[in-house]
């Protein structure tokens, strides 16, 4: 119990300094390149996309070493890698220096999450993965709350400190991680592995079936704003207080609305789950009062709640013993996908169809992933009760 409770606080506080980092890295490294670059945004734009593409890559072809070392030493390596980019991007000069940091980062944040999440899987009993894995994403946003303030106050003092932060966050939690967190996975030292071939048609397909989510996410994150300056008086004002709404709502009331879905069919809940995201959907093309803005907001994070974290204990329910780092890592993609694709596909639709437009075929891809997943689920379910009902 001891261990158990020690790994969960780790984690928790390992994927709020994750998220905290994540969201200092990505705009205020593109404006500090931008600056150093002689503002080619087009230039910017292409050393970003070099992490998201490396994940992608590296999870297709060596997602199986996840699984070949103790979840303590991928975890360290990691973050190795993450500090080693840190510490680049402050002393980087040219646009292949910062390219080469692009590419280490990506090769640390590849494994990290897959990793801790199979190190979830193999601690906490499946009846209460949903509550944890929870209480994980209510960190991230606890971390993500802060950062953007404090990037603000590094980037306009001086700009290296943002990296040199980072670093140094990374190298305490790499400390942390190396001296107290305790090691789940055996399999490696006791000599197991699983030699028959691994089944990955389901995975496939519960990984694909998330795309409308994953892009409905992507276009919040990217394309959102845009629509709400051509439809919004106050749309700085107005983008802000729906981003604050959403983080102090997973904060307060993620782990409780979690821990009281446990007590439904798990396929239940992630049917709601898609009934909610497919009305927020629809809210946002169509609301253009500030009420049914926040109403909109507050759904699509009931709906995350009620899908991500019971799908994270489905996907650790099904994946092998020996490949559940693997399996996390796969599943994820969707993730990686849609946020290379979609933020461009969303900008064209947006451009010549309008935000109306855009998120009403979002919500209508919502409907048609929802259907299809959620039976699937429930096939997925009669076939292994024992593991994946409740």
């Amino acid at each position: 119990m001891v261990m158990v409770t020690r790994t969960i606080m780790i984690q928790a506080g390992g994927h709020a300094l994750i998220s905290f980092i994540s969201i200092l890295l990505l705009p205020f490294l593109t404006l500090y390149m931008y600056d150093r670059f002689d503002e080619n945004l087009g230039l910017a734009a292409l050393v970003i996309g070099i992490q998201p593409f490396t994940e992608i890559l590296f999870t297709l072809f060596f997602g199986r070493w996840i699984d070949r070392f103790g979840r303590r030493p991928v975890l360290l390596g990691s973050l190795f890698f993450q500090i080693t980019a840190m510490v680049g991007f402050i002393v980087a000069a040219d646009v292949w220096t910062f390219a080469v940091c692009a590419f280490l980062n990506g090769l640390g944040r590849f494994v990290y999450i897959p990793a801790a999440r199979a190190q979830i899987s193999e601690t906490v009993p499946l009846e209460k993965q949903t509550r944890t894995f929870a209480l994980l994403e209510t960190g991230s946003n606890i971390g993500a709350l802060a950062g953007p303030a404090v990037g603000a106050v590094l980037f306009s003092w001086h700009p290296p400190l943002l990296f040199a932060l980072m670093a140094v966050l990374t190298f305490i939690y790499a400390l942390i991680v190396w001296l107290w967190l305790p090691e789940s996975w055996t399999g490696v030292l006791t000599g197991v592995s699983e030699r028959k071939p691994v089944p990955y048609k389901k995975l496939a397909f519960l990984a694909c079936s998330m795309l409308p989510i994953s892009l409905f996410h992507a276009q919040m994150e990217t394309n959102w704003p845009v629509y709400l300056k051509e439809n919004t008086e106050h749309y700085l004002w107005t983008f802000s207080v729906l981003q604050m709404t959403g983080t102090l709502f997973f904060i307060c009331f993620e782990v409780l609305l979690a821990h009281w879905a446990e007590k439904w069919p798990r396929n239940r809940v992630i049917q709601t789950g898609w009934l909610f995201y497919t009305a927020a959907a629809f809210g946002f093309a169509f609301s253009s009062h500030f009420v049914g803005l926040i109403v909109s907001q507050l759904l699509l994070c009931i709906g995350a709640v009620l899908v991500l974290n019971p799908m994270q204990t489905f996907i650790s329910a099904i994946a092998p013993q020996a490949h559940k780092g693997r399996y996390f890592a796969l599943f994820g993609l969707h993730w990686d996908f849609s946020r290379s694709a979609g933020p461009f596909t969303g900008g064209l639709f947006l451009s010549f169809f309008g935000g109306g437009w855009l998120f009403s075929t979002l919500g209508i891809l919502l409907i048609i992933g929802g259907f299809i997943q959620t039976n699937r689920l429930a096939t997925y379910s009669r076939d292994k009760p024992e593991r994946v009902a409740g």
